[in-house]
């Protein structure tokens, strides 16, 4: 007969980002032979952080017209371009890094914005000039400690050797690039425009680094997969950050158990490269069924 098991938060092991599950079997455990267990329902929340000191692409920089640099911290959380957008802004804001217009609008310099069309983000940096800001009725904001350079110049967005690079598909640098000033050793400005400058991503932006959960279980070992106790693979695909997501398995895929007595098995969410996933939010259902070679149909 069939065997149901029930995994949810009571199993969930202590300091395992809500991601490993620990189910103990009956005083003595149970022996297993010819055994075959299979994933029929999952429901978890969609609570991944893309964005994580962990993950290491947590912050970026600037540096503003007045060559000084500027390093944006995000926190951990899941953040959308825009959002990350939002908080270049806000760091701008913090500092008076930015001009006001004749009707009190904030206008900025710098900014990351999607393009869909070209399945790319964009780095967009504006021009400015005391002469440009005269002919546009752009002052300084009030306890501002820059000064509005006589010269044209554009902000630019540092991209970090970090995987931040990933997040919006940028590779390391500057942008726009500085250029080396031939007569100072080691010393650079930034170039001369006469248009504003825009840059698209050079490989497509994974706001998401790591769409796929795999899932292993310490009852299976398979030498022909990778890892060698995977038993089904999900992606929370649907479900928005901070939604329900149900997976529930249509057609069941049976993976042996390994013969012998067990007293407790473990089952993990992990990444690709075998990292734990981490979910903020522990309120997981998992379904798993065991059914014998005799009860499956096999010779």
């Amino acid at each position: 007969m069939p065997r149901t098991l029930i995994l949810n938060q009571n199993n969930i092991v202590a300091s395992s980002g809500n991601s490993t599950f620990l189910y103990s079997f009956p005083t003595g455990g149970v022996q297993f032979k010819d055994d075959y267990i299979a994933v029929q329902q999952i429901s978890l929340y969609n609570s991944v952080f893309n964005i994580s000191a962990t993950n290491n692409n947590n912050y970026f920089s600037y540096e503003w017209v007045d060559g000084t640099i500027h390093k944006v911290e995000l926190p951990d959380s899941y953040l959308e371009l825009d959002e990350i957008n939002a908080s270049l802004q806000a760091y701008m804001v913090g500092l008076g890094h930015f001009l006001i217009s004749s009707s009190g609008d904030y206008v900025y310099f710098l900014e990351i914005v999607l393009n869909p069309s070209r399945y790319a983000d964009q780095i967009n940096s504006f021009l400015m000039s005391s002469s440009i800001a005269t002919t546009n009725g752009w002052t300084l904001p009030p306890g501002a400690t820059w000064a509005i350079p006589t010269n044209v110049i554009c902000p630019m967005f540092i991209v970090p050797n970090t995987n931040f690079q990933k997040i919006i598909g940028f590779t390391a640098g500057k942008y726009p690039e500085a250029e080396i000033i031939p007569t100072v050793p080691n010393k650079y400005q930034s170039p001369t425009f006469t248009t504003n400058q825009s840059f698209l991503s050079s490989t497509a932006p994974q706001i998401i680094p790591e769409p796929n959960y795999l899932c292993v279980c310490s009852l299976v070992s398979n030498n022909l997969a990778m890892p060698s106790q995977l038993v089904y693979s999900l992606t929370p695909q649907g479900a928005p950050f901070g939604s329900l997501y149900v997976n529930q398995v249509s057609e069941l895929s049976f993976n042996k158990i390994e013969n012998g007595q067990y007293p407790q098995f473990t089952f993990r969410f992990i990444d690709s490269l075998g990292n734990a996933i981490v979910l903020q939010d522990p309120n997981t259902l998992i379904l798993l069924v065991i059914k014998n070679k005799s009860e499956l149909g096999f010779l």
